[in-house]
């Protein structure tokens, strides 16, 4: 509510824009069928003229379709009953004045679209209420038979196959078989806890990639002609190891049909980007790119961190994106460092500059995904943040832009590939040095001319939304984009439903404890 008392409730405010329209006595008395909604304007639908006011009321009970159009049908029968509303039109007042009349018409169209209002909200409650039974009687717990904690999940691209990763040193692959998973294989695979998993696309084989708190991250590719649950089915294919001794604490893969690129960054803040020597194998990998996150203010060595990397999954960015200049082949990375993401993209060139940044989240990020729908015309993004809030920012690129060169904002806010800055034990020496050296993220204030591919893009936090009790720690979005999906320490998996309104709204949630 506003100072003056008035509402800011989008919904009220559409119905009172229909009422304000409804209580002209000229549009009433020259009501005719043919200025109803086609949908409602038949013989059938409409009240006949000498009708009682309880006769038409039954009449539209008779008539009124499901009760799932509840909200539409109401409208409609405001207007079918606009004979009934006549003749307070024509009633004349106890004082005489037209106001009295007014408020009268205006009382008994209120009393209609309230009334649909709750009607509408009260779908809404029984059709979540539905849903989150069903749900509850389909969530099942999962057997993992790990001897310690599960640290992460992940699902190939046809959501058939199944890895969990845990403190216990292995790797499981599951398969889905008859709405249950049967155990593949089970194999050590690092030497400390596992704390990130993920498939690779499904054009190269079936890969995993891993990183453990050992400092190393290791490719596995399955061999089919070893016998499943045999411990030597997925083979070690490629093995690196961290360049400051500070582990990997995040990865994920880009695809784009037969072209891979890895991503890596590491707990004191450095990301790598790699892609294959020979892109039919993934046996050899160079360094595509890296980059400080943190600038120079590193976390402290027992400071709880946050850090994840998300690439865009999509094959072509947004249209608009590439109607301004940007590569129907670039890359768009997702990067959280502590508390703020910062989105990269490349240019024609294959190398990265920094596009935006995703601030508003008070403590760390724990995760980021990106929302599929490239054909929208802009990228949604979901963070979730140890402060417990889910942030969705939407990621435009205005029309009027072209390809231009890169804000001189953006300049001083971008730090140098390898900042001099950095404290001696995360400089990288011998090979690492000459590897630094080779880096491929360039100064942001180069020309565009230099660096064809460059667009400004613009970001705008649409939605906070704070039902989770407690720190939240995964987010992903549908197929479609158009559920989120979201869990935290209130030990419940809740789903967000973008409304007309163009909010995010909660529409359903499942308990996922249960008693021992």
């Amino acid at each position: 509510m506003d100072p003056q008392g008035q509402s800011h409730d989008p919904v009220q405010l559409d119905l009172d824009a229909v009422t304000r329209r409804l209580v002209r006595p000229t549009f009433l008395t020259s009501l005719t069928p043919s200025r109803l909604p086609s949908q409602a304007a038949s013989d059938a639908s409409l009240s006949p003229p000498h009708q009682s006011p309880s006769k038409a009321h039954s009449h539209l009970q008779q008539h009124r379709p499901s009760h799932l159009h509840k909200i539409s049908l109401t409208f409609e029968d405001v207007l079918e009953q606009a004979d009934l509303v006549a003749p307070l039109i024509q009633e004349p007042s106890v004082d005489g004045g037209p106001c009295a009349v007014e408020k009268r018409v205006r009382d008994t169209l209120d009393a209609h679209f309230l009334g649909a209002r709750a009607a509408f909200a009260s779908d809404i409650d029984k059709k979540t209420s539905t849903i989150m039974a069903s749900a509850d009687r389909n969530f099942q717990p999962f057997a993992h038979g790990h001897h310690d904690l599960v640290l992460a999940v992940d699902f190939n691209y046809f959501g058939t196959r199944m890895v969990t990763a845990s403190s216990d040193h292995r790797l499981k692959v599951w398969d889905k078989k008859d709405d249950a998973w049967s155990l593949v294989e089970s194999w050590k695979a690092h030497d400390a806890e596992i704390v990130d998993v993920k498939w690779n696309g499904p054009f190269m084989g079936e890969v995993i990639g891993s990183i453990g708190e050992d400092g190393r991250c290791k490719l596995w590719q399955e061999d089919v002609t070893e016998v499943p649950q045999s411990g030597s089915r997925f083979k070690l294919i490629t093995n690196m190891g961290s360049r400051t001794n500070a582990p990997f604490v995040s990865l994920d893969f880009k695809n784009i049909m037969q072209e891979t690129w890895l991503a890596l960054i590491t707990r004191d803040g450095l990301l790598l980007i790699y892609e294959p020597v020979d892109q039919s194998s993934l046996n050899e990998w160079s360094e595509l790119a890296h980059r400080w996150v943190c600038g120079d203010n590193p976390p402290g060595r027992h400071e709880e961190v946050g850090f994840k990397v998300a690439f865009h999954k999509e094959k072509l960015p947004c249209w608009t994106a590439i109607m301004a200049g940007l590569d129907r082949k670039s890359l768009g990375l997702a990067v959280a460092a502590m508390n703020t993401v910062t989105i990269f993209r490349t240019d024609r060139s294959k190398r990265f500059w920094p596009v935006a940044k995703l601030e508003g989240a008070r403590q760390i990020i724990r995760d980021i995904a990106w929302a599929n729908g490239s054909m929208r015309g802009y990228d949604v993004i979901a963070t979730a943040s140890k402060d417990g809030a889910i942030r969705i920012y939407e990621l435009s690129t205005p029309r009027s832009d072209k390809v231009a060169a890169s804000s001189s904002s953006t300049a001083a806010d971008v730090a140098s590939v390898s900042s001099p800055a950095r404290h001696a034990s995360n400089q990288p020496s011998g090979i690492g040095k000459g590897l630094a050296s080779t880096s491929k993220v360039v100064d942001p204030a180069q020309d565009n001319e230099q660096s064809p591919g460059r667009i400004k893009q613009e970001v705008k936090l649409v939605d906070e939304l704070t039902n989770h009790h407690g720190a939240v720690w995964r987010v992903a979005f549908s197929q479609m984009g158009d559920l989120l999906v979201s869990t935290g320490d209130d030990a419940s998996i809740r789903t967000w439903k973008k409304a007309v309104n163009g909010h995010w709204a909660e529409y359903a949630e499942i308990e996922t404890a249960r008693e021992n």
